[in-house]
């Protein structure tokens, strides 16, 4: 089965970030389309900047997707989309893989947790 969508769940953090530039490789050598996909919430947004439309809000958080979050798909000469989906994430992600008919779906890691660690013995 070859590999010819592959959606990708964004926040900006480091650990996504990494997983961008990951992904961005992968879908280089494959020539495969990538979905960039980010999980939005208005009132998360709004809390950062008070004051501003909701629309507005919607429209920066679409540019930043778009501009700065996707920059390693748009250096590496990937063929991309971004969408920002006001939902869950893992919600965002399964809808869109689901609507998108994704044949992998790539994530990064906060690296918070330390659960991977303590389940492999490191």
């Amino acid at each position: 089965m070859a590999v010819q969508r592959i959606v990708i769940g964004t926040d900006g953090s480091p650990g996504a970030a990494k997983a961008m530039v990951w992904c961005a490789s992968l879908a280089e050598g494959l020539g495969a389309e990538v979905i960039a996909v980010r999980s939005y919430s208005p009132l998360d947004e709004l809390a950062t900047s008070p004051g501003t439309e909701l629309a507005t809000l919607a429209e920066r958080a679409a540019v930043r997707l778009h501009d700065e979050w996707c920059a390693p798909l748009a250096d590496a000469g990937v063929t991309y989309r971004s969408h920002l989906v006001e939902d869950l994430p893992v919600e965002a992600l399964v809808r869109t893989a689901t609507e998108e008919q994704a044949d992998l779906i790539v994530i990064g890691s906060h690296g918070e947790t330390g659960w991977r660690d303590r389940i492999l013995g490191r």
